[in-house]
């Protein structure tokens, strides 16, 4: 199995998301966002990663989110349903990569 990794940093625009996903390669089966470094995010950015996460979800089986803050892991949660992928919010890169990795 490979597992990628996208790093977001500041405020997330529709422009940063896509340049980040860019580099995700075709052949991962998982994927790793740590959102430990974003500030916030645009509601277009959030809608196109829910819908990157739908034409996806036939290729990575998993997409573990990192992130301390309370209110995205909520929000993680409803984006999953959303894309109908597996995707959960972790507080930690390690305990990402153990979920994405099993």
């Amino acid at each position: 199995m490979s597992t990628a990794t996208v790093v977001l940093e500041d405020h997330l625009t529709l422009d940063t998301l896509e340049s980040a996903l860019s580099v995700v390669p075709r052949s991962c089966s998982a994927l790793v966002v740590d959102c430990r470094a974003m500030s916030g995010y645009d509601s277009d950015a959030r809608a196109r990663f829910v819908e990157w996460n739908a034409e996806r979800r036939d290729i990575i089986r998993r997409v573990a989110v990192v992130t301390e803050n309370m209110l995205w892991h909520m929000i993680i949660a409803a984006m999953a349903l959303a894309s109908r992928q597996d995707m959960k919010a972790f507080n930690t890169v390690d305990d990402a990569r153990a979920w994405a990795d099993a």
